[in-house]
């Protein structure tokens, strides 16, 4: 008798898989504060997620999956950078100086945490439309006929959330730092 899916033993490589789902969300927030244009930085995501499958095996068991896959993807920005290096103001010095300051996944790990919980302090419809515009990628103009809003009124509320976000990011933050 065979076991369930669900209780069959993962191979390395699916473990991996599930680890990088499960952070994809700090993984992605890595990769845009290094490549700030979304197409690129989904790209870069892209390109990671492969590149981390292929080394599965390479992976030590019990050892910082985050560093890992953090390591992965500055090389995969460079790769970007060097790819569009015709398109791009930055020289590779600059790149890698960036590449060099990115924050730690610890850092990332606080970030997200704080974001969390600025999020949960806003109304459930802010929280609608800023899903909309950086979950859903959706327009103003799209949000604005789904929810029966002018496009204005949407970006008004995108406006004072990002600006909410922004003050209780700050604030969360000096907490930790005090």
């Amino acid at each position: 008798m065979t076991e369930p899916p669900s209780q069959q033993p993962h191979t390395p490589t699916e473990q991996i898989q599930l680890l990088f789902v499960r952070h994809e969300a700090l993984i992605r927030a890595f990769i845009t504060s290094l490549v700030p244009q979304l197409a690129d930085a989904d790209d870069v995501l892209q390109e990671t997620f492969l590149t981390v499958t292929r080394k599965a095996d390479s992976f030590i068991q019990g050892s910082n999956f985050l560093a890992w896959v953090f390591t992965i993807a500055r090389l995969k920005v460079l790769e970007q950078h060097r790819k569009n290096r015709r398109t791009t103001d930055l020289s590779e010095s600059a790149v890698l100086a960036l590449i060099q300051s990115a924050p730690s996944p610890e850092h990332l790990e606080t970030q997200a945490e704080a974001l969390r919980r600025c999020i949960e302090r806003l109304s459930p419809k802010a929280r609608d439309i800023l899903w909309r515009r950086y979950t859903g990628r959706q327009s103003s103009e799209m949000m604005a006929e789904a929810l029966g809003m002018t496009a204005l009124a949407i970006r008004m509320v995108l406006t004072k959330s990002r600006s909410l976000l922004r003050d209780c990011m700050q604030s969360e933050l000096s907490k930790l730092e005090a």
